[in-house]
């Protein structure tokens, strides 16, 4: 009986040691993405606001299941090098699957350019 008590305990003392690890990881995750975002613009725009060659993309047959939902133009700090603004597009499908894109300003992909 002893032993299964010890057990016991060990497993929850270790389970709530799990917790707290994950919580102390998500709140630095959340301080690193504040820092980022302090160092660049993020400004809603609307679909008239894009660039023609971002809007042809969005109409392309790559997303033509998709529902375009809030966009918002990044563009970097003052005095960064590549100062080009990135096009982020968060998107639903007819299933309530969500989703987002990056786009630069030639409608190319810029997820993988970061």
């Amino acid at each position: 009986m002893k032993r299964v008590t010890f057990l016991a305990a060990a497993i929850a003392l270790l389970g709530i040691t799990s917790v707290d690890a994950n919580a102390q990881t998500s709140a630095q995750q959340g301080q690193t993405q504040t820092a980022q975002q302090g160092q660049e613009k993020r400004e809603k725009v609307t679909q008239d606001q894009l660039p023609e060659p971002v809007r042809t993309a969005l109409a392309s047959d790559t997303y033509k299941d998709w529902t375009v939902g809030e966009i918002y133009k990044i563009t970097p700090a003052e005095g960064q090098a590549e100062g080009k603004a990135i096009y982020e597009v968060m998107m639903t499908n007819a299933q309530g699957q969500t989703g987002s894109i990056r786009m630069d300003e030639t409608g190319a992909d810029a997820s993988k350019k970061e």
